[in-house]
């Protein structure tokens, strides 16, 4: 027969339920990656990666009678050169986190991976919408030749898409999205914006429908990608927000990346563990600049 002691104790912690799944905060989605080409066969070991772009001139012409002026055309080749860099992180435990990990069950190394690689492919995306100050690195957003709008004000007087109407809206993306088909042999493919211009896109796109300006864009079939990234967040003039529409196509855009996330052999000295993972990348790989138009005012 069990019996119960009623000067016995009840600790908080034999009140506590234990939940065997660990938890943490939810994360933005990397977007660069599913956009953009990822360009893999240059040598780890590579310091720099070049590119030639050619840039045509000359036109021909109808010839008069007789005539020997035989216009000329050229193609000029133009080399660019852009640097290689290491994206580096390490993790670290103790033998004791490892024997407690053993005895409750918590894979503790898989975890430290997992959250080492998560903060170099954080890196990795941030480097491709807005590149590194620090080391001269350009992004998709800043890069040179992309062509930037400021957009118009509307009925309101303000640029701002939560000041104007779902048409006005329309009419800034159908602006960028022309500015690109213009180009010979191009199309824009692709809207990014931030995410607070994204539940811009679910207002009304007119007062006559109930269709909200993302369904009308999804309808007229101008993007077959409408994605949003924070990293658009103060990327305009004065610090602004911005949305970009570009083609996506690898002639224009690419994302350098000779090595992907690598472990590197483990370091030990007493008591502790610590285990080094290693990227190589080059960011974006920008052809073509003027494919890529950035709006500023949102």
């Amino acid at each position: 027969m069990t019996t119960f002691r009623e000067d016995a104790l009840i600790r908080p912690q034999d009140l506590n339920a234990i939940d065997n799944t660990i938890y943490e905060t939810n994360r933005e989605e990397l977007k660069a990656r599913g956009i953009f080409n990822v360009k893999t066969n240059v040598p780890a070991g590579a310091e720099t990666y070049s590119y030639d772009v050619i840039k045509r001139s000359g036109a021909a012409k109808i010839l008069a009678p007789g005539a020997e002026d035989i216009p000329l055309v050229d193609a000029d080749m133009e080399r660019h050169t852009e640097q290689i860099y290491s994206i580096a992180a390490a993790f670290r435990y103790s033998i004791q986190e490892l024997r407690q990990g053993q005895m409750s069950g918590t894979p503790i190394e898989t975890t430290k991976a997992a959250t080492a690689r998560r903060a170099i492919a954080e890196k990795e995306n941030k480097i491709v919408w807005k590149g590194d100050a620090k080391h001269n690195i350009l992004g998709v957003a800043n890069a040179e030749g992309i062509q930037i709008k400021a957009l118009d004000n509307g009925a309101d007087g303000s640029a701002r898409w939560t000041d104007k109407t779902g048409k006005e809206i329309v009419a800034d993306l159908r602006q960028a999205r022309s500015a690109i088909n213009r180009l010979p042999g191009h199309q824009a493919d692709t809207l990014i914006v931030t995410p607070d211009a994204m539940e811009e896109l679910e207002k009304e796109y007119n007062e006559n429908t109930d269709k909200t300006v993302l369904e009308y864009l999804r309808s007229q079939n101008w993007f077959s990608r409408i994605e949003s990234t924070s990293d658009l967040e103060g990327m305009g003039d004065s610090d602004t927000n911005s949305f970009l529409v570009f083609d996506s196509s690898p002639a224009v855009i690419e994302v350098l990346i000779p090595m992907d996330i690598t472990r590197h052999q483990q370091e030990y000295k007493f008591p502790n563990y610590k285990i080094p993972l290693e990227e190589r990348t080059g960011g974006p790989i920008i052809r073509y600049p003027m494919a890529i138009v950035r709006g500023d005012g949102i």
